[in-house]
């Protein structure tokens, strides 16, 4: 068969609608390529979160079919991943709890953060900043709960000079970043009572010690406390004399969070 017999005039139209879709498909992923260039330097990730969702990370499913449904399924990952990043270089995470990082976290992972506009970003900031001395106070309280009562150290029905922490470390010989978040959270409290400015949480516990582990020092000093850390992961806190005030500061916080769970009396003068 003569092959100008198969050149018929469909064939040749086929081919120009091929050079269409190739067009539309170039232009299309040098947009894509250019929206995560945007991403990333925005919020300085080392991942995109849009190229993840485009690779099925995550288990994301979209269609092509129906490009504004896909668009704002990709938009939920992309708001996500700049909460995240905003929430990093503000400093606000300096107010929250561990227990309210956790939250956040969540949503973040799980792409439910609210739209990224600047009405919703307004509103949150004003909402956590209004609450932060109970989210403080909260996170000091949860670190307060979760001590292990199994050492004659630590009292269970208020903070002495010593106490004792469990799981500082993990499993690996890690430093366990939810133990870490509330250490910070009791380091705010204390320096919110002793009027210092709140420490920023990116120099916070899990940078201290991560450091200490890597020079092979057991002992973590901080302004208030000294915490030497075992190789079981436990860690062992004792209060500095300028932390006794702010610590019986901290009592009264959980006498009027847990009513009835303190003793009468103090073995020392409150501030």
């Amino acid at each position: 068969m003569n092959a100008e017999m198969i050149i018929t005039t469909s064939v040749v139209a086929m081919v120009e609608e091929r050079e269409k879709v190739k067009a539309k498909t170039l232009a299309a992923f040098i947009g894509l390529s250019e929206a995560m260039s945007f991403e990333l330097r925005t919020t300085g990730k080392k991942y995109s979160a849009l190229s993840s969702f485009l690779s099925g990370g995550r288990y994301h499913y979209f269609s092509l079919t129906n490009p504004e449904e896909s668009a704002d399924l990709a938009m939920k990952q992309v708001d996500a991943v700049f909460w995240n990043a905003l929430m990093d270089k503000s400093g606000i995470r300096a107010f929250m709890s561990a227990k309210k990082q956790q939250e956040f976290d969540r949503l973040v992972s799980e792409g439910q953060t609210p739209p990224f506009e600047l009405e919703a970003i307004k509103a949150t900031f004003a909402d956590l900043y209004e609450k932060r001395a109970d989210m403080m106070e909260e996170g000091m309280i949860d670190l307060f709960r979760r001590l292990s009562w199994n050492y004659k150290t630590n009292n269970p029905v208020r903070m002495e000079k010593k106490l004792i922490v469990e799981r500082v470390l993990n499993s690996y010989g890690m430093v366990n970043n939810s133990v870490a978040n509330e250490l910070d959270d009791l380091i705010r409290v204390l320096s919110v009572y002793d009027g210092k400015p709140i420490p920023e949480h990116r120099h916070g516990m899990y940078a201290v010690i991560a450091d200490a582990m890597a020079q092979k020092d057991s002992i973590v000093d901080t302004e208030y406390f000294t915490m030497k850390v075992f190789k079981k992961g436990s860690g062992h806190i004792v209060f500095k004399d300028n932390a006794l005030p702010l610590v019986d500061q901290c009592n009264r916080v959980i006498a009027r969070a847990l009513p009835g769970a303190l003793p009468a009396a103090s073995g020392r003068k409150a501030a």
